[in-house]
């Protein structure tokens, strides 16, 4: 809804119109989803996606073709799969999105609704589970890991980023999967490193930024050829 909302309605003095004409044919963006449960369908806006297939998500995320849309969205569903069908499901996201967002919550509790086997809790992931499945940028929560899986993020780019979150962690009272032990000289000793780290792979990328500035420079290019001037001349 949000997505329709900001993509499509936003900025749009007709937004009201577009409400009730009620085809889907006036969206710039193309919105679809899926709901495991048919009883929710009636409570889903038909403004808000395209398209709605109903039913389990793996059965018809297996259907879907490869970079069959530019973003995935999936938020507190994860831990609604077991571990193994997690992991197919995370598979599927990267593969059918450019781009994907997950959420899921720090701290999984128990939960079953009676006729409704979708809504139980099945699986607990951290962090350090998500990063190992791809997704490579974590958005700060309290409450819960938002993790994004962005293909155009480079390494170094992705470890700076990544200190740099954990960095500002420290000075949080969120909880992270990262193992360290509590006492402050711990944690002044950890900030250290980090910054150190942050320090270094800064200057590694600014020396790659000066390098291939000077590598792509006219001046650069003209130096290079003089030589071979020299001996063809000569």
């Amino acid at each position: 809804m949000l997505c329709r909302v900001f993509l499509d309605l936003y900025d749009d003095e007709s937004y009201i119109s577009k409400l009730e004409d009620g085809s889907n044919s006036q969206w710039t963006v193309r919105v679809d989803g899926i709901e495991g449960t048919a009883a929710y369908i009636p409570f889903i806006p038909s403004w808000a996606y395209d398209d709605v297939s109903c039913g389990n998500a793996l059965d018809l995320l297996r259907n879907l073709h490869d970079d069959s849309y530019d973003l995935v969205i999936a938020l507190a569903i994860l831990e609604h799969f077991d571990q193994d069908e997690g992991l197919e499901f995370l598979s599927h996201l990267k593969r059918i999105g450019k781009k994907c967002i997950i959420s899921v919550p720090k701290k999984v509790m128990p939960q079953e609704v009676t006729g409704y086997p979708y809504e139980t809790h099945r699986s607990h992931w951290s962090d350090t589970d998500l990063a190992a499945c791809g997704f490579n940028r974590f958005i700060p929560h309290f409450g819960v890991w938002i993790a994004i899986h962005d293909p155009e993020v480079g390494p170094v780019a992705q470890v700076v980023r990544q200190a740099t979150q954990v960095k500002q962690a420290l000075n949080f009272s969120g909880e992270s999967s990262m193992p360290y032990r509590s006492a402050d000289t711990d944690l002044v000793e950890i900030g250290k490193s980090l910054g150190t780290i942050m320090d270094s792979l800064s200057a590694i990328r600014e020396q790659q930024e000066i390098t291939n500035s000077e590598r792509l420079s006219i001046k650069y290019r003209l130096r290079s050829w003089m030589p071979k001037l020299k001996v063809k001349a000569g």
